[in-house]
This record gives structure tokens, sequence and C-alpha cells, in this order.
């Protein structure tokens, strides 16, 4: 298979926290073909790893019935990972910044302000059937470090 010939793939499962280190199987896969190094691929990993959780715990709020749905798709420029749960979703913007000192001890937060300083580009989109945290990380130039 060339480079540049991986498929998008969807992973679906119910919520359960267990399933997440299944999904990294998957997701550490592509991140080899996809030339990260290791520290960056480790990096991507957990704001993924983050994402899935956030949407078992607050999206799904843990319900065994709802399901989260995982989908990698490996373009030219970019890697984007989109995460869907059955919850209603967050507004990015008003989850306060963990570094300001009136939120220091506040919990919440910290998750999604890593996941901002390791991709491209973070949002969240919501439709009838829930909302979908879709994470962007651009290809094909070295981050700084």
């Amino acid at each position: 298979m060339a480079q540049n010939a991986l498929l998008p793939v969807t992973l679906t499962c119910s919520t359960d926290l267990r399933f997440i280190d299944l999904i990294q199987v998957v997701g550490a896969e592509f991140l080899k073909h996809l030339n990260f190094n290791q520290e960056d691929g480790e990096q991507l990993w957990l704001a993924i790893q983050e994402g899935i959780a956030n949407a078992m715990r607050h999206g799904n709020k843990l319900s065994k019935d709802k399901t989260v749905r995982v989908s990698f798709t490996p373009l030219s420029d970019r890697f984007e990972i989109r995460i869907e749960d059955q919850g209603k979703g967050v507004a990015l913007e008003d989850i306060p910044d963990p570094n300001l000192p009136e939120n220091l001890l506040k919990p919440g937060g910290r998750g999604v302000f890593f996941m901002k300083q390791v991709m491209d580009e973070v949002r969240m989109e919501r439709n009838p059937e829930g909302a979908a945290l879709v994470l962007v990380k651009a290809r094909g130039r070295r981050e700084a470090s």
C-alpha cells in the first residue's frame, strides 16, 4: 500500500472507557504511517484520548447504551480525527483557561487546553444526533518544539 493510500477508518463503540485502549491500536498505526515522530505521535494520541474520554464522560455521561464514533481521516495536508457522541456538545470558547490565576484550582478545562496546544484546529460541531469534536493536525511540516 502506498504511503498516501491510507483510507479513512471509523470505529464505533459503546460508552466504556476500556475501549479507548482498543481505539489506540488503530490510532497508533495511523500516526506511524503518517510519519509523525514519536514525541509528536505521543502528544497527538494524548489529545485524541482526552477527546474520546470527554465524549464518553461529558457527552454521553458514561451511559453504556450510547455510542461514541471515532473517525481517522488521513489527507495529504492534514490528519483529521472526528469524535462523535450523543451529547449536546459544549462551546469550546466558553471553557475557562486553566492557566489563569482564577482557574488554577478549578477542575476541568485542562484537556481541551492541551488539545488546543497540540492540534492545529479544535472545533465542536453540533447536529440533531449529538456532537462531534474535530481535531486537525497539519502534515508535512515540522512542529516547533
